[in-house]
């Protein structure tokens, strides 16, 4: 299985145009050779145009190590070691503005990724009669493709907002996404405003649903292609985060309980076989245990480039670069719920770097930028569960409590159990589980937004409250340039 994987990836690499150079977003296929790039005449040109649009997440501007960088080093987890502006120090300090690097590159390379899922979908749509009726196509892989397509579209239009829009819970009627949901072909396309955050998660979650509707039933252990490609089970796993972050725990708990058993040892009673690994260090060379959602591969053929790769930011020498090591006076390090031999306290390589001791997370700790990039853990789904059932239920229930238990107990497996009563301490101690769970894993700057929580100061950095423009990036320069509609940030 794992080769057929690389091999796909090796046909979509060389079939996929894009790059996150913006005068190609703009004009990512010459109208003249559009045909060429969307044929469907066959098999084999249909999935590698659906290998293609996964090439378009696996980029290292983007779900290959970026997005995940960007969103762990914003609030007060790491410190910053090199200054350097190409990977990442403005967004560490919280100072980015319309014309810095990151900012447009990611914006640029997640267009160009939505792109590519709408010109398939379109072509798709196009040939329908032709890929039914020729027998090039069964209605099961037809639906399969289809289903995939719309739930990389949610799953990008959810990450723009995460750092281009204001939070969902501060106002529902704040700008949010692009909604570009037809195929851009030209710079023709290019005006555009911006929706409303409510007609935003509308869209995401019309994709996420109807893509569950059209994705078969899957079963059975975890493999590599359930880890990388998109399928029923993982898509509900996704629309768990989106929820949570809408406040609405109603359906939150609806959706995790397709995929939790109602009692410990939570697992999921249908679908693939989720469930926490017992040991957390194996997780991160084990790409494929029980407890990967979606991850993005990568090969010694197919890396995410220099200073992209999630190592280079996080890890030691030889391995990283040694830019960003954790910050031990941060909210979550210093705190005395977690004791000195928490596994993930453990998972840490020391090194002194001028004259200081440094912790490095260990997180990522293959050379040659071959990590696989985690997208989403089974173990965050259990959390997500657990603040949504205090929350729906407005007492904190044994489930709940049984659900924070498993993930802390599986990294203290000798401490005593938490045991909380009051809802607002609980959901509390929730997100301070889920710092600790997930350290460079790009999920702490969107916790802190979803709950309109300052982020807090670190090093020589001040703290930052909801209402400062920087709370959020702004829209990038090269859109404010070429769109004359869309509506900035402020």
């Amino acid at each position: 299985m794992k080769k057929t994987i690389i091999n796909l990836f090796l046909v979509l690499l060389l079939a996929f145009g894009f790059t996150s150079c913006y005068d190609e977003y703009l004009e990512p296929v010459p109208e003249t050779a559009l045909s060429e790039l969307s044929v469907f005449d066959t098999k084999e040109r249909v999935e590698a145009q659906v290998n293609g649009i996964y090439a378009a997440f696996k980029s290292g501007q983007y779900l290959g190590g970026r997005y995940q960088v960007y969103n762990s080093i914003r609030g007060d987890h790491f410190l910053n070691l090199q200054a350097n502006g190409v990977t990442g120090y403005q967004t560490w300090q919280n100072l980015v503005f319309p014309t810095t690097g990151e900012v447009g590159n990611l914006w640029n390379q997640l267009y160009a990724a939505v792109n590519r899922v709408n010109m398939f979908i379109e072509g798709l749509e196009a040939n329908e009669e032709m890929l039914l009726g020729g027998d090039i196509l069964t209605q099961a892989e037809f639906d399969q493709f289809y289903g995939e397509a719309l739930a990389l579209r949610g799953m990008a239009f959810h990450h723009v907002i995460q750092l281009y829009a204001r939070p969902y819970n501060q106002d529902p009627q704040d700008w949010g996404a692009l909604l570009r949901i037809t195929a851009q072909k030209s710079s023709a396309d290019n005006d555009m405003p911006r929706v409303t955050l409510e007609e935003t998660y509308e869209q995401i979650l019309e994709d996420l649903t109807a893509a569950v509707d059209l994705l078969p039933d899957v079963s059975g252990g975890n493999n590599d292609f359930f880890v990388t490609r998109l399928h029923k089970s993982s898509v509900i796993a996704f629309k768990t985060r989106v929820y949570l972050h809408m406040s609405d725990y109603a359906s939150v708990v609806e959706q995790a309980n397709n995929i939790v058993s109602a009692s410990a040892p939570f697992e999921a009673p249908e679908g693939v076989a989720y469930a926490l690994h017992e040991n957390f260090e194996e997780i991160w060379t084990d790409y494929t245990t029980s407890e990967s959602v979606f991850s993005i591969p990568m090969t010694p053929t197919e890396l995410p480039g220099t200073q992209n790769f999630l190592a280079h930011y996080f890890s030691e020498p030889p391995i990283g670069g040694q830019e960003y090591p954790i910050n031990q006076d941060s909210h979550v390090w210093s705190s005395d719920e977690f004791p000195e031999d928490d596994h993930r306290r453990l998972l840490v390589r020391e090194r002194t770097v001028g004259g200081v001791d440094h912790l490095f997370i260990h997180k990522y700790p293959t050379e040659g930028q071959q990590d696989w990039a985690p997208v989403m853990r089974y173990a965050e789904v259990l959390l997500n569960l657990a603040e949504a059932e205090a929350r729906h239920n407005g007492s904190v229930t044994s489930r709940a409590l049984d659900l924070l238990n498993a993930v802390f107990l599986r990294s203290n497996p000798g401490a005593d159990p938490i045991d909380i009563n009051d809802v607002e301490e609980f959901v509390e101690r929730v997100w301070l589980e889920r710092e600790m769970e997930f350290l460079a894993e790009g999920i702490d700057n969107m916790d802190i937004q979803r709950t309109v929580r300052e982020f807090r100061a670190k090093g020589d950095v001040d703290p930052m409250e909801p209402d400062r423009t920087q709370y959020v990036w702004p829209i990038p320069q090269s859109e404010l340039n070429t769109n004359n509609l869309v509506q900035p940030n402020h």
